[in-house]
């Protein structure tokens, strides 16, 4: 997998979208995430978390079902004197 960036033409082809907007709504659509955009508005992902994203969406995904997760507990106040 490529690490490198997804340029604005990549972007456009795999989306059929110009419009920054319109590549952001179909990566929601499609994969239900909210892509990182820059101050433009231009979405960023590398073509490596593309295609970890369609192995995941065809079920090819090797992550494990389930992850082990310690119990939270809440945090106490100390009273300020």
């Amino acid at each position: 997998m490529s690490e490198r960036l997804m340029s604005h033409d990549d972007l456009a082809r795999v989306t059929g979208k110009k419009r920054y907007s319109k590549q952001a709504a179909w990566f929601k659509e499609q994969f239900g995430i909210n892509v990182v955009r820059c101050g433009d508005g231009s979405p960023v992902m590398t073509w490596a978390t593309f295609e970890a994203l369609q192995a995941k969406k065809a079920g090819l995904s090797s992550a494990p079902l389930k992850e082990e997760r310690p119990a939270l507990r809440p945090a106490t106040l100390r009273a300020v004197k």
